[in-house]
This record gives structure tokens, sequence and C-alpha cells, in this order.
């Protein structure tokens, strides 16, 4: 009976194609592993837009978290209750924001395949977040701002308890650096690829175009920094950087050291950040002008520099007092 086990073929061969085409559960290539999806669809789709910084970051959630853990699913197979199984393992380990983070990449990635037509619905959508600690908003205060840029004298004391004086401070390459992060709230890597094409001296502005979340912004310079800048050897290829090229992991440990040696405790140099942030909200700048020159994109992440600024509350109450003023008036009911 060859024609049976002919017809049976074609009939398999039909349905392979068909599921192939995704139409028998309405998905295209039904029978995909995640891994495969990543490395095929997934990754090659989303890297091109992303900083290097950012590739790095991804790239080290998908291959030690995501991959090992649900890399062999079908993609189809993938349920809900194994995304949360892997969420409750994590946190058990983790930080809350690194929890967080990884399932948002997981998320990512599933929106991707549905929108792409792979997957019927994303099954770790709506999953609760953890609960994260509240982000460190280290400031500076005037002395450690004045020690960072200018230097200190500091003790140093021998094993024989000899001590003598000694000046710490920046090299000229890690001021520079310690300076524009002050005077623009700039991150580390929008400094670092800041090139001399984004420097405008008659506007007096600089344009940070490789940036976290990919928006160019536009930060008047300050006076400072102008006059900084302006005393810098200006190269005549407009693609160079501004600032002395270096990797981003030496800026931060020469900076670590340079915070051990002066003495200033759990400082880091994302904290110049906050404190640009810190600086101009105190100073009464509003909400929505800080989030331009930061170039945050969500305004809770500029909300929690809010505490800084309890003279803004005081400023509001005012309007209250007034009113209330006004209804107590002699000849008014109260007493």
């Amino acid at each position: 009976d060859g024609h049976h086990s002919d017809g049976a073929r074609l009939l398999y061969r039909d349905t392979v194609a068909k599921i192939a085409r995704g139409e028998v559960l309405g998905v295209r290539e039904e029978g995909i592993r995640l891994r495969d999806f990543v490395e095929r669809k997934y990754w090659p789709t989303i890297r091109p837009a992303l900083s290097l910084g950012e590739q790095k970051r991804a790239r080290g959630i998908l291959d030690t978290q995501i991959l090992p853990r649900l890399g062999g699913l079908k993609l189809v197979g993938l349920r809900r209750e194994e995304v949360e199984r892997w969420q409750a393992d994590r946190r058990e380990r983790v930080s809350g924001s690194t929890a967080n983070k990884e399932l948002m990449r997981l998320g990512h990635l599933l929106n991707r395949a549905v929108a792409w037509g792979y997957l019927k619905s994303n099954p770790a959508r709506g999953i609760e977040r953890a609960k994260e600690a509240p982000h460190r908003a280290r400031y500076l205060t005037p002395e450690e701002r004045d020690k960072l840029l200018n230097g200190a004298d500091v003790t140093v004391k021998a094993k024989d308890d000899r001590a003598w004086t000694t000046r710490q401070a920046p090299s000229p390459t890690l001021w520079l650096y310690i300076l524009a992060a002050l005077q623009t709230g700039a991150r580390r890597g929008e400094l670092l690829n800041l090139r001399w094409a984004d420097v405008d001296m008659k506007a007096r502005r600089l344009t940070f175009r490789v940036t976290k979340n990919g928006d160019a912004r536009t930060v008047p310079m300050t006076d400072t920094l102008h006059e900084t800048l302006q005393a810098l050897p200006r190269p005549l290829d407009a693609e160079a950087h501004v600032f002395p090229e270096r990797d981003p992991q030496v800026l931060t440990r020469s900076f670590a050291r340079l915070v051990e040696r002066l003495g200033l405790k759990n400082l880091r140099f994302h904290d110049l950040r906050h404190d640009a942030a810190s600086t101009l909200t105190m100073a009464g700048v509003p909400q929505r002008t800080v989030m331009a020159i930061l170039g945050h994109r969500d305004p809770r992440m500029t909300m929690r520099y809010q505490h800084v600024s309890p003279e803004h509350l005081r400023e509001a109450v005012r309007a209250l007092d007034g009113a209330g003023r006004e209804a107590l008036r002699p000849g008014s009911s109260g007493t």
C-alpha cells in the first residue's frame, strides 16, 4: 500500500510547510526555540539601535540569565509560570532593580516576537515588578566639590607612625571630566563620546549625540566650561574627541583612586550627575527644565531630586496662606 504512505508523506510535508508559514497555530515558525529566535531574529534587529554600553548590558542579561534558563524552550511553549518562577529565583539572589532589568529584557524580546508574528501573546506581560530600593541621590558639599577640582593636602601615616602631608589632586585629564560632569550633568559615556563637531563655541552649547536612551540633546555651556574648552587645543579634525580619549573603566578607576586618596566617602563618578541635578533643583529650576538638561525621558527620574528642594513647597504653601488670610479678614465669621 505504497500510495497510502505517499499520501501521508505529502500530508506531513504539507503540514510542516503550513506550520512554517504559521497557518496551523497562526504564528510563524512555531517550532522555533527561544535561543534561535534571539540569535537569528531579535538580536540582529535590535543591536544596531543600541549604544555599545547598552549592547554589552543587554547581551550580558541574555547570555548569563535568559538563554541558559529559557533558551531551549520553544517560543510558543514558554509559560507565564516559568517566567514567574525564574523571577522568584532571581529576586532571592539579586537586587530588585537587577531582577527588573532582566524581566524587562525578556519582556522586550517577547513583545518583538508578538509584533513580528512569532507569538500570539506575551506570557511575561503584566508580571509584577520587584520592589526597588530607592535610588541613591548622593550629592556633594561645597568642600567636597572644592577638593575634587582643586585637590587637597592629605596627611599620610607610615607604619612607624611618622606622618607627612602630600598634595592630592586630579590629573589634568580627570580634572576636565570632573568639571564637565559637574557643569553639564552629562553621563560618563556622553562625555567620552563628545566630539568637537558637537561643540558650538559661538552659541555656547554642547550637543550630546551618543546618549543612553538614544535621544540627542543640546545643553548650554556654563561660562566656566566655555573658558575651559576655549583653552584646549582644538584639532582640525571635527570628529576628534573633545576630552582625551580613554577607556570608561580607566576613567572610573582613576576617579575611585582620587576619591579614596582625598578621603571622600561613598562617591562614584555618576554621582557628579546627581550633584548637577540636585544643584539645579535646589536653585528652584522647574522640573521640566531639569529633565531637558539631564535628558530624562521619564519624569520619575527627575522627581527623585525633589526632596532636596523643600523651598518650592514653602513657596507653594504661601498661596494657601494668602487665600486663608483673605477669608479670615475682620468681619468674616472666623474665631
